[in-house]
């Protein structure tokens, strides 16, 4: 199975492309912007992973006013080619940002939308957008991921609040935001892979929308303990917290559709933030 990548966020597209090796066709601002280098490039493929979380142009804030006409720009053209291509199924990955955090049911692809900032503004139309035209020839999977984690596939500091806490305790504190018992799910870019791949081979009859997650509600605090262990450090709590999404995912659905199970852990990913920062010290 071929699949094309658009929107390369530097991170994720990287350990796509890895997992799909010679499979994977790298679509450009340039090709997007070209419909007939677009439909050339999607002629081959059987899927179409766009990376919708962020606006085309990487500079802009996540609330910059140019990232709504921007990703709405980008949805049009790619959702215009995805109804050219007779079975082509289209995934788009984005943020659980489309949520309101007033909550305290799990998230899941059903739960209530209320986007948080200019770019979840974006990312909601750009999937609603794609959704009107999903029929079974021509499905669309709806991803939003919470809290990712991992290293670039080449090396180098890694991503993630958990790598974020790791670089703190080098200075001997860790500011943890609001009271500590907020709880932010995660989950390790590995296992991301692995969901977007399984449902790349396994497509829905029409359209899917699906929250991913590790299910994880430890609090914030209790993540920090063992980092500020390993440092010799403080937890500091009450640091701003911000415009912060709290919650966690409801893994079952994501275990009944693709038989899902994680291969990185909340502490495998702890002690890949220790030893990333160990490696690139600030």
């Amino acid at each position: 199975m071929r699949v094309a990548i658009s929107g390369d966020d530097g991170f994720v597209a990287q350990h796509l492309a890895a997992s799909f090796g010679d499979d994977v066709v790298l679509i450009d601002t340039d090709t997007v912007e070209d419909s007939r280098m677009l439909d050339a490039a999607l002629a081959s493929v059987n899927c179409l992973i766009h990376l919708n979380g962020h606006p085309p142009n990487s500079n802009l804030s996540r609330d910059s006013p140019e990232a709504i006409p921007a990703m709405k720009q980008w949805a049009v053209r790619l959702a215009d080619a995805k109804n050219r291509h007779q079975g082509l199924h289209m995934i788009l990955l984005g943020s659980l940002r489309v949520h309101s955090d007033e909550t305290f049911d799990a998230y899941t692809g059903e739960t209530s939308l209320s986007p948080r900032d200019a770019t979840a503004e974006g990312q909601l139309w750009a999937e609603e957008r794609c959704l009107e035209h999903a029929m079974d020839t021509h499905p669309v999977s709806i991803l939003r991921v919470s809290n990712l984690h991992g290293t670039p596939v080449e090396g180098g500091d890694g991503r993630g609040f958990l790598f974020d806490f790791v670089k703190q305790a080098q200075t001997g504190w860790i500011a943890v935001p609001g009271d500590g018992e907020g709880i932010k799910d995660l989950i390790h870019i590995r296992d991301l892979v692995n969901i977007i791949s399984a449902v790349a081979q396994n497509p829905p009859p029409t359209r899917e929308a699906l929250a991913i997650g590790l299910g994880s509600t430890i609090p914030l605090r209790e993540l920090a303990v063992p980092i500020a262990e390993a440092h010799g450090a403080e937890i500091q709590l009450w640091a701003a917290s911000g415009d912060e999404q709290w919650g966690f995912v409801e893994v079952d659905i994501l275990h009944r559709r693709l038989a899902w199970k994680p291969e990185v852990g909340v502490e495998d990913i702890i002690a890949e933030a220790l030893g990333n920062v160990a490696e690139n010290p600030c």
